[in-house]
């Protein structure tokens, strides 16, 4: 280690550390990128979800008018023929 320390200049290793510094700070912020990504991944995702869900709905909605519609309908076609 003395060997080694020895044949470095302090500037190289203060640039050493300079440079171990900067990329410890581009990790910590593209840390916080892929974060705020994932966040914003999970919100989108939720929101298709949502309106997903909301279509189904609807269309549940559609088919139950649909079904009393047919069940008037053929009480309609029974009675007029019965």
């Amino acid at each position: 280690m003395d060997k080694l320390l020895s044949q470095v200049s302090l500037d190289e290793i203060d640039f050493a550390c300079d440079l171990e510094r900067v990329l410890a700070e581009q990790v910590k912020y593209l840390r916080s990128v892929v974060t705020v990504l994932a966040e914003q991944e999970r919100i989108e995702k939720d929101a298709l979800v949502r309106e997903l869900r909301s279509r189904i709905a609807d269309k549940e909605a559609h088919i139950s008018i649909l079904r009393e519609e047919n069940t008037c309908l053929r009480v309609r076609l029974a009675t007029a023929a019965g």
